[in-house]
């Protein structure tokens, strides 16, 4: 059961919507610190299994009707493969992120072919889809690829915004 894809598609867009109206800037290079996942440095977007999935995102099966977010941190979890062309486009893009938000935001990457669960669960239809996922709060699930851009304002003004 999808218990987030329409409502949060729309106060997702919104979010983008008004995080490029407004004018901010971000200096994403003030963030590049290191952190660790799984005990290694962070270089570039992590590929996890379901069971990592399970772990560091959600447990969609030991709760299927409720968000419950796993993580100690925001991530992002793109949903890829490997011969998705757009996928390949962002994957550069997701590693600069990933260390510009080190200890901040961890960023994932789902490979739909070897995590059907997963990507199942989520109604992931096309690739690339971002799934992101706050502290507090419903994630949000941006089917397409995405630039650099995007991804900071969502980053800065939905992922690590406060959200009380």
């Amino acid at each position: 059961m999808n218990i987030f894809r329409p409502m949060n598609a729309i106060i997702f867009f919104a979010a983008l919507i008004f995080a490029a109206c407004s004018g901010s800037s971000t200096n994403s290079s003030e963030a590049a610190t290191t952190t660790t996942v799984a005990t290694a440095s962070v270089k570039e977007a992590t590929f996890i299994s379901e069971a990592e999935f399970k772990k560091l995102v959600m447990n969609f099966e030991a709760n299927p009707e409720e968000w419950i977010f796993e993580g100690e941190i925001p991530c992002i979890v793109s949903f890829t493969a490997s011969w998705c062309a757009p996928c390949r486009r962002m994957a550069p893009i997701l590693d600069e992120l990933a260390r510009d938000y080190a200890g901040k935001v961890n960023i994932y990457k789902v490979d739909v072919d070897h995590n059907r669960k997963v990507s199942a669960f989520f109604g992931v239809q096309s690739i690339p889809t971002m799934l992101f996922a706050r502290m507090k709060g419903l994630p949000a699930l941006q089917p397409g690829g995405m630039g650099k851009e995007q991804l900071v304002n969502a980053i800065e003004n939905f992922l690590l915004k406060d959200e009380s």
